[in-house]
């Protein structure tokens, strides 16, 4: 197979192999005083460390990376192996950095000066797998099978409902509000299910109404949404209060209201460690988000944030920050 592969690569890509090396009143004073945050942070540091957790370029969001997944037309039923289009100038570096990662990778040029790369997955969680490279800022495209790329995006006929699919289904969990938390993020049925502030959780989002509607917080929800890749706005009512804000992800920006106050918080997209302040509920707001881990902390609602957010990020935490409040 592995021979077939390589040939079935000359042909298409004319190779040469390189080898893989809202605006409201002021916010309250002490919003701005900072020993609350640190305080938070700190009653949640531990010295423990998650040896998987070890990976060090930039990653980008998951919404960002879902885009990049694409049927590789030309080999639709090469189920082990993925095709990354990648920044040619870079291509010594990512190779070395993949390889250090753990991926078997092997480059290729063609005659217009296109550079890929083919990953080796055998043995491995394809679709799984397939996501996390797509979330490598220096990968364009990532080239997968039609079965692969099922297993993604669609739920078949025959499928089983209650299979957990990369990328379809999202975790949180930890603690926050002095309350533990557990919610589970459905993007095959649209659901948030589970379980914060003491409280059950169960709401449903349809694309086609742009509608979220359920309970949270012992309230009803009710909210319209207009969605876009630079920005997602809420609307509506939810937690007995009035919402509306808007996260502009160019911007970095949080900004409107909820739970009958003012609701602001300024974060940095572009590194591995997004740190996320401002306020809300009239309390501060200090979080640190590591896309790697997936690990949130530092403290809002007056009280210590840790999470874990597992097949979801930064994005799910923000556009959903109506559930997060109390």
């Amino acid at each position: 197979m592995r021979k077939i592969f390589v040939l079935a690569m000359v042909s298409l890509f004319s190779a040469s192999l390189h080898g893989a090396s809202f605006e409201m009143d002021r916010p309250l004073s002490d919003m701005n005083d900072g020993s609350f945050v640190q305080a938070a942070a700190a009653a949640l540091e531990t010295e423990a460390s998650d040896a998987r957790f070890t990976v060090e370029p930039k990653y980008n969001q998951q919404n960002m990376a879902l885009p990049k997944i694409k049927v590789n037309e030309f080999q639709p039923d090469m189920e082990n192996t993925a095709i990354l289009k990648i920044q040619k100038e870079s291509v010594d570096f990512i190779l070395k950095d993949l390889a250090k990662d753990g991926f078997d990778v092997k480059a290729y040029a063609d005659n217009a000066g296109s550079y890929f790369i083919a990953v080796d997955l055998t043995g491995k969680d394809v679709a799984d797998a397939s996501l996390g490279l797509a979330k490598y800022y220096y990968v364009k495209e990532v080239l997968v099978s039609r079965k692969v790329y099922n297993e993604l995006f669609q739920v078949s006929k025959t499928a089983d409902k209650s299979k957990t699919y990369a990328a379809r289904m999202g975790t949180i969990t930890g603690g926050m509000n002095l309350s533990p938390v557990d919610l589970t993020i459905n993007k095959i049925e649209w659901t948030i299910k589970g379980g914060i502030n003491l409280s059950p959780v169960g709401v449903t989002i349809n694309h086609e109404e742009k509608t979220i509607t359920g309970g949270v917080n012992l309230s009803p929800v009710s909210l319209k949404f207009e969605w876009s890749l630079e920005e997602v706005t809420m609307e509506g009512g939810a937690n007995h209060s009035p919402v509306k804000y808007t996260v502009n992800w160019k911007k970095g920006l949080l900004e409107g209201y909820s739970n009958h106050s003012p609701l602001k918080l300024e974060f940095d997209m572009s590194g591995d460690v997004v740190n996320i302040n401002g306020y809300a509920n009239y309390a501060p707001v200090g979080l640190t988000f590591d896309k790697v881990s997936g690990e949130l902390k530092g403290g809002m609602n007056r009280a210590p944030v840790g999470l874990k957010l597992v097949n979801c990020d930064l994005y799910d935490f923000l556009q959903y920050f109506f559930l997060f409040l109390k």
